[in-house]
């Protein structure tokens, strides 16, 4: 199936490659007549000029030429329009066969998130190179890509019936909408185009800078523009300013008036209008003006959303509240272009004398202002979350070998998974049946490279898709709502004195009060209610650790773990702890709550070479490879020291 995918994108970029060819070739035929038509105008000019007796054919000629260089032009810059939206389109198709091989650097790689102080992030790789994130994030607004971000790091899970919503509109977004999709990737790619050619200020990684546009907003809104600009008898006065001047000029032609009537009229109403307009079209210009077209891209983004028929509940409800976003935007876009307008002096004080532009430039701003300022922000927002949506779409559509997981309405933790894996091992991964029950334990052994990893690092993984809404990679994996903590990635900090066993430390007790927070909140709920309260109110939690206490000898590593467990298995709290300390699975019989920790493991076949099977079992590893490996490693050096 990803091979059929693959070569469904490589079918695609051969094809824009071969359309944006014959464009170019076009442009090129567009070219040559532009220059042949100038030149055409050029020589009857100079004939109708140059000749005698009857030159008004030549004079009609260089009109006619005019008018067919402008509709070539006109031609040849829809052409160009036309060769960068099949060149982007081309570009984002590239980038998908790219993934699909493995390789992830066109894609953001989320390292601002990073976060080693997360309850899970850090530990999972969900953001940094070649993270989950980095396989995921398409989008093209930051916006979306902090929302992307939300989705894949939330310490508390959503509602069920806020998860299956996503889940339903991104499902509605891969099954039927891969053309819808590719193309509002372009408005991206195109976007970035824009900036590299110094069109339009700079945002990460060449989104479209969301936070810039609702700061400029937020900065509109603070704005103070004289209230008379959008009062009824300030149109009164200025229509009747236009009619005036207007009928100044023609009582002038007609002899009625001095002509210096209408010029002197012409001249103070040009200085009036500048001076009175000038401090506000100045601050709208600040404000909004440099994001012209980060603004001019949400239009885009905004038309593209507009004409997509969403079947699911939660993309109706989206598009549904983004109904006057995109007359807004559009109604800004234009505003702002008026203000480019004014460029000429010549233009300005015609426009202006005549027609008083500035004024109801302003004018036109200020209604704008009051009737879409207020919901700008929310329009972003809505934008920003559909966007990440669709990017977790082109994962949902890239991966059909994934399911969905299904989501139990239980407040207990729950983890019954059939199948495992992890996603970025994808055709060479070992998949692995494992359940987790509530309040239970379960201590995984094995030898270096068996797999113990791996495998923690797919419950995490998975979870996270689930609590998304995505599809995660099982045959099928039943889930409830929990919070999850993990440590399995301590390192040390020598900058602030920190050493290795003191972050181990540090991190536990971050575990702690994690745990101790949720444990607090069921005691609550049963001294108010006798019962635990709504779904929101408390969950319980998944500990996944990586060995405990590495930075410390075996014997007081192994007192400390079992003192841990042993401690935290009294909070509402399960728990995966993998270990090389074999003494620690005597905890599945060896203690109170014995009952409540299980054995499982690794194994490896020790003969000619080490051989890995990846799967999980129950038990107690018996085979290490450590000492095999290093014996092998000696002997080999030793001998090839003697052969020289």
């Amino acid at each position: 199936m990803e091979n059929k995918l693959k070569e469904s994108y490589q079918h695609s970029v051969d094809k824009y490659a071969v359309e944006v060819a014959a464009l170019k070739r076009k442009n090129n035929a567009f070219i040559t007549s532009e220059l042949l038509l100038f030149g055409a105008m050029a020589t009857c000019l100079v004939c109708y000029f140059a000749l005698d007796g009857d030159t008004h054919l030549w004079l009609c000629a260089a009109f006619l030429s005019l008018v067919a260089y402008l509709l070539v032009r006109n031609f040849d810059d829809k052409n160009k329009e036309r060769i960068e939206h099949k060149t982007a389109l081309m570009q984002v198709c590239q980038d998908e066969v790219k993934a699909m091989e493995g390789d992830f650097s066109s894609y953001e790689k989320g390292e601002a998130y990073l976060n080693p102080h997360h309850a899970y992030a850090f530990d999972l790789d969900v953001f940094g190179k070649d993270s989950l994130y980095n396989r995921i994030c398409h989008t093209i607004t930051a916006g979306g890509s902090d929302a992307l971000a939300a989705n894949l790091s939330r310490e508390t899970p959503l509602s069920i019936d806020e998860i299956e919503s996503r889940r339903e509109l991104q499902q509605d977004l891969a099954e039927s909408a891969h053309q819808w999709r590719l193309e509002f990737f372009t408005l991206g790619e195109l976007n970035r185009m824009a900036q590299s050619q110094g069109l339009s200020s700079s945002s990460s990684h060449g989104k479209i800078n969301s936070a810039a546009v609702v700061e400029a907003m937020a900065k509109v809104s603070q704005m103070s523009l004289p209230a008379w600009f959008g009062s009824g008898l300030a149109l009164v006065v200025g229509w009747l300013l236009m009619m005036g001047i207007c009928a100044s000029v023609v009582l002038a032609i007609l002899g009625k008036v001095s002509v210096d009537f209408p010029l002197w009229w012409v001249m103070v109403q040009y200085m009036v209008v500048f001076a009175v307009c000038k401090s506000s079209l100045d601050k709208i210009d600040s404000n909004g003006g440099k994001l012209r077209h980060q603004l001019m891209a949400y239009s885009q983004v905004l038309r593209l959303i507009s004409q997509r028929t969403f079947s699911s509940k939660l993309g109706k409800e989206m598009q549904e509240k983004l109904a006057e976003a995109l007359p807004s935007f559009s109604e800004l876009e234009k505003i702002l272009s008026g203000y480019d307008r004014r460029g000429t002096f010549l233009g300005l004080f015609f426009t202006d004398s005549f027609l008083l532009s500035d004024f109801f430039l302003v004018r036109r701003f200020l209604k704008w202002k009051n009737n879409y300022m207020a919901q700008m922000e929310e329009w972003v927002e809505i934008v920003s979350e559909l966007d990440a949506m669709v990017s977790m779409a082109d994962f949902r559509y890239n991966h059909p070998e994934a399911t969905d997981a299904q989501m139990i309405d239980e407040r207990l933790v729950v983890f019954e998974a059939k199948n495992l894996y992890h996603p970025f091992l994808g055709a060479k991964a070992v998949k692995n049946d494992f359940c987790i029950d509530d309040s239970n334990y379960y201590i995984v052994t094995g030898a270096n490279m068996a797999g113990k990893s791996t495998f923690l690092r797919s419950l995490g993984v998975n979870y996270i898709l689930a609590m998304a809404g995505m599809p995660v990679f099982a045959d099928t994996l039943r889930i409830s709502r929990f919070r999850l903590f993990s440590s399995m990635r301590t390192s040390d900090d020598l900058t602030h004195g920190i050493s290795y066993f003191n972050a181990e430390l540090l991190r536990l007790e971050q575990l702690v009060q994690f745990c101790k927070g949720d444990a607090q909140k069921h005691k609550a709920n049963f001294a108010s209610q006798g019962k635990l309260a709504c779904k929101g109110d408390s969950l319980r939690t998944l500990i996944i650790l990586d060995e405990i206490l590495k930075g410390t000898n075996s014997v007081d590593k192994l007192n400390g773990s079992r003192l841990f467990l042993e401690s935290i298995a009294h909070l509402p709290v399960s728990g995966v702890i993998a270990t090389h300390d074999l003494e620690l699975s005597k905890m599945e019989n060896g203690s109170e709550q014995g009952r409540r920790f299980h054995n499982y493991c690794f194994e490896i076949d020790l003969g000619l070479d080490v051989t890995y099977t990846y799967k999980i079992q129950r038990g107690v590893a018996k085979n290490q490879n450590a000492t095999f490996l290093l014996k092998k490693l000696i002997e080999q050096n030793l001998h090839i020291d003697k052969v020289e």
